[in-house]
């Protein structure tokens, strides 16, 4: 990754390429470009020292630096480390930044992003998406626009917005630009989110071509096997370009997920937990390495696997240090997924009476949001896994067409719809299980020739002969 360190921007090249900062280190600015590199790559460069390490750097060669300080809150942000509904000097910083980017003559380029940005960190996820368009009228170049964008529409579950703003800037890059290649990555998971997985592996194909080590592009290609339901296909290009993959400290752990999701489709559990034990548990840590976990552990467990207390413990500690962010109803379902496997009765009624307080009383699109759909599908998940099936099932089914407003990807969405099917075959009402086998064929129509569906009808028929 040393390439994330070559020919660093400093102020007159920023200008140069139509992307003033209101900067006076040039040391500051190259950080910055070091800082937004990283972040794209999913990489922590050692000639940077990594992207905490040279985001603190940057910010302490320039206090005042409104992009840098955009970029650092930002980043703060889609990490879900911190958040304003438990963080009050993060609300002051957020508006700060505003107030700062009126204050000390920054172009309206940076005004917006420090506009984007507060709105990012308040949970106006739609009015942030409205600013980094704008921003990519007249800037397309400019890549933190771009990768904030992108990151919007996938929490957003606005996969065809994806796709469309990639495919409008692309085109206006030169392909010699740093990070060109990413792009093309990127792209291809927008193809492959909104349906068109052919034209996505062909994009993900002209990403790796450019640079081998796009994890962008070999994580897209993933997607678009694992959609394809080419398991097999999906196990050998993972284990080939591990090489490629393993230095993107912040996407390798998710792509051993990926492999053993692979895995659980050929029915192949014992592998898929082996990856999560020697795996999983290495490196970056954080509240994306939870989501994995329980996300795979949950379906491990719908295969009948026992995972153990053990296991699920280790999660407990991101569950807890996030109880009350509600920054993304993502992350709040699989909190629920680790509360209601353990015995820890007070804390999961703590998180539930949160979750249904942010829905009264918070601010922007996901308390809106945790509202219509993340309260009952936080509450059926908790039924599930204590054994009230029919309650689950009569809470998810209404709403199973709009889990993907929880945001991630299809792949990540679909353990909602692994728990409303199970929770249908294990139900006593047998409206349910009428019902049950028409999610199961929409499950079908979305991920065609999965071996998972296939046993799914298989159990559906033992319970109705049963």
């Amino acid at each position: 990754m040393s390439w994330c360190a070559e020919n660093l921007r400093d102020v007159q090249a920023w200008r140069d390429e139509n992307l003033s900062l209101s900067a006076s280190s040039n040391e500051a600015a190259k950080l910055f470009d070091g800082v937004i590199r990283q972040c794209v790559s999913w990489s922590d460069c050692e000639q940077l020292g990594g992207i905490e390490a040279s985001t603190e750097k940057m910010l302490n060669l320039e206090p005042d630096f409104v992009m840098g300080k955009a970029l650092a809150l930002g980043l703060s942000a889609w990490e879900c480390s911190r958040s304003v509904n438990v963080d009050s000097a993060l609300h002051k910083e957020l508006e700060d930044l505003v107030v700062e980017s009126k204050n000390r003559n920054c172009t309206m380029r940076e005004k917006r992003h420090a506009l984007a940005v507060n709105y990012l960190g308040h949970g106006h996820l739609q009015k942030a998406c409205i600013e980094w368009n704008e921003i990519l009228k007249d800037h397309p170049n400019d890549l933190m626009a771009v990768k904030f964008l992108h990151d919007g529409y996938f929490h957003l579950g606005q996969s065809d917005a994806m796709r469309n703003f990639m495919e409008k800037v692309i085109v206006k890059w030169d392909p010699k630009t740093p990070c060109y290649s990413y792009l093309h990555g990127m792209y291809a998971f927008g193809l492959e989110e909104s349906g068109h997985i052919d034209q996505g592996i062909e994009e993900a194909k002209i990403a790796l071509n450019l640079h081998r080590q796009d994890c962008w592009g070999n994580h897209a290609m993933v997607h678009c096997l694992e959609m394809k339901s080419m398991f097999d296909e999906g196990i050998k290009f993972l284990d080939s370009t591990v090489d490629d993959w393993k230095e993107c400290s912040a996407l390798a752990s998710h792509q051993h997920w990926h492999n053993a999701l692979f895995h659980v489709e050929k029915g192949d559990t014992e592998t898929a937990l082996s990856i999560f034990d020697k795996e999983m548990t290495k490196g970056r840590r954080g509240l994306g390495t939870m989501v994995d976990a329980a996300a795979l552990f949950t379906r491990l467990e719908l295969e009948g696997v026992t995972i153990g207390q053990e296991r699920w413990r280790e999660l407990l500690f991101y569950a807890k240090s996030h109880l009350h962010d509600h920054s993304m109803l993502f992350y709040d379902a699989h909190i629920s997924m680790v509360l209601s496997h353990l015995n820890e009765e007070d804390t999961l009624e703590k998180h539930l009476k949160s979750i249904a307080n942010i829905a009264c009383n918070g601010e922007g699109d996901n308390a809106k949001l945790t509202g219509e759909i993340g309260i009952p599908i936080c509450e059926a998940i908790v039924d599930f896994n204590l054994g009230r099936n029919e309650d689950a099932f009569e809470k998810l089914y209404p709403i199973r067409g709009k889990f993907y407003q929880i945001g991630s990807s299809h792949v990540q969405q679909d353990v909602l719809t692994q728990i409303l099917i199970h929770s249908g075959l294990r139900s006593t009402n047998t409206a349910h299980k009428i019902l049950t086998l028409q999610v199961i064929e929409e499950r079908e129509v979305t991920k065609p020739n999965s071996p998972v569906t296939t046993r799914l009808i298989a159990q559906h028929r033992e319970r109705q002969s049963g």
